[in-house]
């Protein structure tokens, strides 16, 4: 399809050359009005195919995009359930095992919750780019108040251990992990998020 747009254009340029390069040595060219209506309708039909197949190229270069941002999102949801499935085994079996405190204690502290937003405009920035916590379990809830999709995942040493939803219009993504003193990223992991400076860092105590 993209082939036919550039034939197109490259005939339309071409045919003008050819235009003027003969009314510029032919003395009082053209020299028949028929000849003047032929040309003008073999430009009109070059210019209009032109269009037609830019106006094709945008539509499907736009299915395109909205294709890969649907598998994006599938994705998503799939790596999504792969984790809380992975995570049920695990549950089950510190259910199953004597009481203690969660996670937090087994990471040496008590379980904290860190808030997170950012602008309600969409910009690709989160509202800090610097939280503390002490180690253990750490949870991180961010409220996307804009229509712009984000959420926070959590990094260390290059490694996504945490991901939450991809949320708008208020809605809360959360992670949850166990952490040991060190300096970790927190992110958004939507495409091209990250790369614009939506991240920050995470220093566990």
């Amino acid at each position: 399809m993209s082939d036919l747009f550039y034939v197109f254009g490259i005939a339309v340029v071409v045919l003008a050359l050819v235009v003027t390069a003969i009314g510029l040595r032919a003395h009082g060219f053209p020299k028949s009005r028929g000849a003047v209506l032929a040309g003008l309708t073999v430009f009109t039909l070059l210019v209009a195919g032109t269009c037609t197949y830019a106006v094709v190229l945008a539509r499907e270069e736009k299915e395109h995009r909205e294709h890969e941002w649907a598998e994006w999102r599938e994705q998503q949801a799939e790596e999504q359930e792969s984790a809380e499935q992975a995570a049920e085994p695990e549950a089950a079996a510190d259910e199953g095992g004597a009481e203690e405190p969660e996670g937090g204690e087994a990471a040496g502290g008590e379980a904290e919750t860190i808030e997170l937003t950012s602008p309600e405009d969409g910009s690709l920035v989160f509202d800090t780019d610097t939280v503390e916590a002490a180690a253990g379990t750490i949870t991180i809830d961010y409220t996307n108040p804009s229509p712009v999709p984000h959420n926070v995942a959590i990094e260390a040493d290059g490694e996504t251990v945490a991901e939450g939803d991809v949320v708008t219009g208020g809605d809360v993504s959360s992670v949850s992990v166990d952490l040991e003193p060190g300096t970790y990223v927190f992110y958004c992991s939507v495409p091209g998020h990250r790369e614009a400076g939506m991240e920050g860092q995470l220093k566990v105590k």
